[in-house]
Parts: C-alpha cells; structure tokens; sequence
C-alpha cells in the first residue's frame, strides 16, 4: 500500500491465500491510508481476513481508512476492530465503491467485503465525504449471512457526508445497536437502498440530531400478503420500498413503488409477499431514506373512514412537544438516568411523543421499589437527573415531581402506618424543602406521596387522617420555599381497588381541597369493558360524583387522571392479570385518553417498552398532536346507526375548528371494519371536515352535506376506537 499509485491494483497470491481456508492478517499497528486515488484492492478471488484484535487498547484504529477518490475496494474480511470502524471513509473521499457484485468471484463472499464483531462496520464521515457506494457487503453476519457476527453499528454516517449511496445488495444485520445511524442536521441525501437489513438489536435505521433530514418513515394503510399488494402514503413524489420482515426492519426486499404528487403510493408485486410483516422505507428526491415504518400485523387489511369516499387519504403529520400547544397529555418516569446521553434519550422520547407535561420522581415511586434495590432516599441529585429536568423545560414540557421520601430510619412491621410521629413528618418535610429548593422555577407542580392507600405494613401505606394531616403540614413548607409551585394532593390507586373509594372521599371532604391546586388518581388497565365492564361504563359519572365532591367542599383546581395504561405481553405486571393485544392496547389507551379529555381531565399515561410497541407510540403522537389545545365543550351531534353503543366527545380548538370524536363502545377487537352512521350537526355549517385515524396514522377529507341548515356526514365507518372529526367553520 506504500507503494501503490493512482490506477493500480493490489491483488492476492491464491496459494497464499486460498479461497477454502482465508488466511489471516493480524494488525497491529495502523495500516497506511489510501491516499493515493483511483487504487482497487480487489480479493475477490482468495480469502483475505484483516483481524484488528492484537491492535493497542482504547486506541480507535479503522481497518482501512479511505480518504481520496475513486477507489474500489472489494473481497475482504475486515473483523475485530474495536474501537475503530472495519472500513472508514473520511476527509471529503469521493466516488469510492466499498464492495461489489458478491456473486462474481471465487472468494468466500465475491466482490462484497465482510466487516464485523467491531465497533463500527462501515463509518462515512466528514463534510465533502460524498457520493461513495456501499454495496454488496456482509456487515454483522459471517460468510454465509446467516450467524451474527454483529458490529455495535452496522454503518455509521456522521458530521456532514452528503449525496452517499448505501445499496443495493447488502446485508446488515444482527448489529448490537442499529444497521444504519445517520446523524447530524448536515448529513444529507445519503439513500439506503435495495437492501436487506434486519435481526438489529435497537433498530434497523436511524436518523438523529437532523441525519437525512429526519425523513418520516412512509405510512402502510392496505395490504395483502397473499395478493402481494401494499398501498398507502408518504413523502410527495417519493421512493417507496417494500420489505418483508419477522419483526420490525427489512429483510426481504419486495419492490419499489413511486408516490403521486398527493404523496400517495401503490405496489402490485404479482405474487405472494413472504411476510409475516411488511414494512418500508421512503426515499425523497434529494435521496433522503426514512427508518422503516411500523410493521404490519395480519394477512390483510382495507381500512376506511367513510364508505364510497375516492378522497386521498394522506400521512398525519406529528409533531413535537415543542411546537404543540397544551395538550394535558404526559407520562409517568422515574429519572434514573447517569449520564448526559441517557439523558436526552429521556427527553427526546417524551418531546417526540408530542406530550405536553411529565410525572416523575428521581426516587422509585413504589416501597416494592426499594425492596428491590435496597436504596432509600438521599440528599443528592445527579447532575444527569438535572439535564433531564432542563431539557423538558427546554422542549415546552411541564413537570410534575412526586415528592416521595423512602426514610431509612423507619423499620415497618405489622401495623405499620407512616406519618403518626412527629419525627417522620419532620424528615419527610426537610426533604420536600430540599426538593423544592433545587428545582425552584423549574418544576410546576409537587404531588405528596405515590398511593399512599395500599401496601399496608411498609412505609408507603399511610391512614387517610395521617395523609390528611401530611398535606396541611407540607403545602406551607413547599409555598415557602416556592410560592409559584402548585401542589397536588391525592395520587391514589383506581376507584375500583378494596377501599379507595373511601379513602377519595375522606379527602375530598376534607379541610386540605381548599389548599391544593390539584387532585390526582390512578387509572387501571383493567377499567375496560372486557375485564370491569360495570366500572368501565360508570366511570363517567362516577367521576362526575367524585369531582362533584370536592367543589362542594372548596376546591377549585384541576383534576388529574394518571397512570392510564392497558398491558400487552411485551410488558405484563404480576399483579394485573389483564393483557391485551397490541391493537387492542393501541385502541383502549386512544379510547381513555379523549374519554379523560373529554372529562376535562389532565390525563397522564404508565408507558413502558415503547421501542417495541410501535402502534402504541402512533397512537399517542397522534393524538398529541390532535389534541393540542383542545378544550372540552358540548357540540350537539345526531348519530343514526344501527350501532347502540357508540360514545362520543366533542371538543372546541383554539383556531377555532371542533372536534367530534366517536366510536363503539364495546369490546375492542384486533380487526373491525366499523359500523355505518350518519351524523348530523344541527344548525353547524363546516367548510370542510377532515376524518383522522390515529391508529392507523392517516387524514382524509370527508364527504358532507347541508341539509336544512345542518352539516350532515353520510356513511361514516365509527370503529372500535375513536375516529376523529376535525369540523373547519
């Protein structure tokens, strides 16, 4: 390589080298680069194996570092260098091919190179480094494509190359983290294509901090795998590539479809998909590609809003906390995070969501959760916990911080009910202060304690009196030392656990609702309709009663409805026994969260294992973004339908658009075609009305008429979950 000049190749002595049994070269020390230009290193024909495991520690080497033009290189096996990349291009190389043709050639995989067990398989870096092709390779898998021999990164594209092709014919796979990272806002145009990339432990593409764009992912809408037909929507006049997968990425490629001028897109393959799940990739003009979409689920789908409607239906657009209005969404986390990337991994979840405030705790919020560890309360806040504190505030999202203490001084047995001394009221109120203290300007609202009505005998459990007594001994505490905090008292267990019922009304009939801003409670994923039926269909006016109560006794806060969650297989709890499917999850947490909307209720969401429910993330980005700056309000509807059971919301925007949101309301099933209906607005003319499914991630323009001076909208399909209607005067 010292030797070599502009237009000559490096080729291997076969008897040196054979193609049955490669042999290895152990490096240990940096190879010189290819800096001359226009050099193949071609072992196409033998068996080459670069093996960077004798190489110092902690020093990152690249197998081969590329830094100029017009190169090919094609036939190695690069393994075993970590830290480093296998294959590094960098410094503005241009119009290099890494790899080739893996069927031309005697080598153990052709002209395609092999790059794993490393840190980096293939790294693109550096602003000018452009228009190079990765082809034909193995990155994560051995000769066969078969066994893992995973990098942590497949292919890593970061600080700035542009206009790079990644395609077709490799196969990325079995990496510990993703198949393909593109980071950076000036990493662009850089298109994945025509290859197999699956079995990737954290996913299969991602885009960060503005890598490509941030192209969103493509929409499937229909499908048939038997039929072999796949349509839906996406980018206006992009590239569609279909793949078929086991999970969630794209081993199988399909074929390719173009979208229209309206972003939609069609594709006839003319014979069966292999399946079980489709997904797909969407490449823009500027050869942006998108992560993979949301796997399918079934054999076959047709979803439709209204009956004979010909209307495109196109991709709803989510978008993140921060240019949302309020949408009295959040979720609930404990902030255990110790470094800055774990960090932001924190915030960036919760601002892509769309969610608008967060309950968290930097303490378990549970006594199960010090049983556990073994770790009680201290006077300390990581620096880390800090970052993700600023970093919600940053992204427009309200915080809420449950002020439990897990005291190490109190030894619970038998009996035991805390906050009857003095001396644990005390210890519990200095931390409060020092809580308070810390995150003063930062932190909206401090809730007292995490249901402080169960787990009798530990330190969680506390007598209502007691709790009572707590809370006008701590709103004080927490004014002085905040006088702009508002306090939330309550963050009891749902209505319908052994005694809660009670323990609400002891409160709610107490001295302590004119001190507090807010009231809060926890839902439960057994309130449905096929585990609680009787609870599900009373909770309405149940919760009418109960906030009836505490106006009539002072208060004049909000009412906050936590903890809303219905659990599926990828995250069961030992003490609630209901699951449910992952669409059916999807449909029962849609149907909660405008139910509590519509109660005019703050509602606040348990999410866990999001990266592997991917319906239940669409789900809630959509209905963030739908539902920001919706306020509850009566709009007179008329539904005609053969249907008895459908319930319904009706919301007024900020813009002021309506809201109409239905659905039956009945067991919720993996597949429902919905029931027709005609809905009628008496005295309401619209300009137009948009039909939104949040499920299924699109937006179509509905067919309406006037009639006698009311809107009227014939053949409506009112599913299981809640179809929205977005009324434009």
């Amino acid at each position: 390589m010292l030797d070599a000049q502009g237009g000559d190749t490096i080729t291997f002595d076969p008897t040196v080298f054979p193609t049955t049994d490669p042999a290895t070269l152990y490096v240990t020390s940096e190879l010189p680069p290819v800096s001359q230009g226009n050099l193949t290193i071609d072992a196409s024909n033998v068996g080459v194996i670069l093996d960077g495991r004798n190489l110092p520690e902690n020093i990152w080497i690249a197998g081969l570092e590329i830094n100029s033009n017009g190169n090919t290189i094609q036939g190695l096996q690069v393994l075993n260098f970590s830290p480093g990349a296998g294959i590094s291009l960098s410094g503005g190389a241009q119009y290099n091919t890494v790899g080739g043709d893996r069927n031309i050639g005697a080598g153990p995989v052709g002209q395609g190179n092999l790059v794993g067990n490393g840190d980096i398989g293939i790294r693109i870096c550096d602003d000018g480094t452009s228009f190079n092709k990765i082809t034909g390779n193995l990155i994560g898998t051995d000769a066969t494509g078969q066994e893992s021999w995973g990098n942590a990164i497949g292919i890593n594209v970061e600080y700035g190359p542009r206009d790079n092709t990644i395609g077709p014919d490799n196969i990325i796979a079995h990496n510990k983290e993703f198949g393909v990272a593109i980071l950076g806002s000036n990493s662009l145009g850089n298109a994945i294509l025509q290859s197999s990339i699956h079995g990737n432990e954290v996913e299969g593409i991602r885009l960060e901090e503005g890598g490509n764009a941030e192209q969103s992912a493509p929409l499937i809408i229909d499908f048939d795998l038997a039929a072999g037909t796949v349509a839906g929507s996406t980018c206006l006049n992009c590239t569609v590539e279909i793949f078929s997968d086991s999970e969630d990425q794209g081993e199988s490629y399909e074929g390719k479809a173009t979208a229209d001028s309206a972003g939609a897109f069609a594709f006839n393959k003319g014979a069966p998909f292999s399946g079980p799940h489709l997904t797909a990739t969407a490449t823009d003009l500027d050869g942006n590609t998108s992560p993979f979409s949301t796997p399918t689920s079934g054999t076959s789908r047709y979803v439709a809003l209204q009956e004979g409607n010909a209307l495109p239906r196109t991709q709803f657009q989510p978008k993140r906390s921060k240019e949302l209005e309020d949408n009295r969404l959040g979720q609930m986390f404990r902030i255990d995070v110790h470094t800055e990337q774990e960090a932001y991994g924190l915030v960036e979840q919760n601002s892509d969501l769309g969610l608008k405030w967060a309950r968290l705790s930097i303490e378990g919020f549970d006594w199960t959760d010090v049983e556990d560890t073994g770790v009680y309360s201290e006077y300390h806040i990581d620096p880390a916990q800090d970052k993700v504190i600023e970093g919600l505030v940053e992204n427009g999202i309200e915080i809420m911080y449950t002020l439990v203490f897990w005291d190490e001084a109190i030894q619970a047995g038998e009996g035991y009910s805390r906050f009857k001394i003095e001396e644990e009221i005390l210890r519990y109120l200095d931390y409060a202060a020092f809580i308070v203290r810390h995150f003063k300007g930062q932190i909206q609202y401090y809730e007292l304690l995490n249901e402080p009505n169960i787990r009798e005998d530990t330190q969680q459990y506390v007598k209502v009196d007691e709790y009572i007594n707590l809370v006008r001994r701590a709103v004080p505490v927490i004014r002085q030392e905040d006088p702009q905090a508002k306090i939330v008292a309550g963050a009891l267990t749902s209505w319908g656990e052994p005694g809660a019922r009670d323990y609400f009304l002891r409160i709610l009939r107490s001295d302590v609702m004119p001190l507090v801003d807010a009231f809060s409670w926890h839902c439960h994923n057994r309130e449905s309709p096929e585990y609680a039926p009787e609870f599900y269909y009373n909770y309405p006016s149940l919760g009418q009663d109960l906030m009836g109560e505490a106006s009539a006794h002072g208060f004049e806060g909000e009412f906050i409805a936590e903890e809303l969650h219905f659990r599926t297989p990828i995250n069961p709890h030992p003490h609630e026994p209901s699951i449910y499917s992952e669409t059916v999850s999807a449909k029962y947490h849609a149907r909660g969260i405008v139910k509590h909307l519509g109660m005019d209720l703050t509602t606040g969401l348990a999410l866990e294992e999001l990266e592997q429910l991917p319906l239940i993330v669409r789900v809630l980005r959509n209905l963030s973004t739908v539902m920001a700056g919706a306020g509850s309000m009566s709009l007179p509807i008329e539904i005609q339908s053969e249907a008895t059971n459908i319930a319904s919301y009706t919301f007024a925007l900020s813009n002021g658009d309506h809201l109409a949101t239905l659905w039956t309301d009945g067991v919720a099933v993996d597949d429902d075609s919905g029931v027709k209906a005609t809905l009628t607005v008496p005295g309401f003319s619209a300009r137009k009305v948009m039909g939104i499914d949040v499920l299924n991630g699109f937006e179509q323009q509905m067919m309406t008429t006037v009639e006698d001076g009311n809107l009227v909208i014939r053949n409506l399909l009112v599913k299981d979950y809640p179809i929205i209607l977005r009324l434009t005067p």
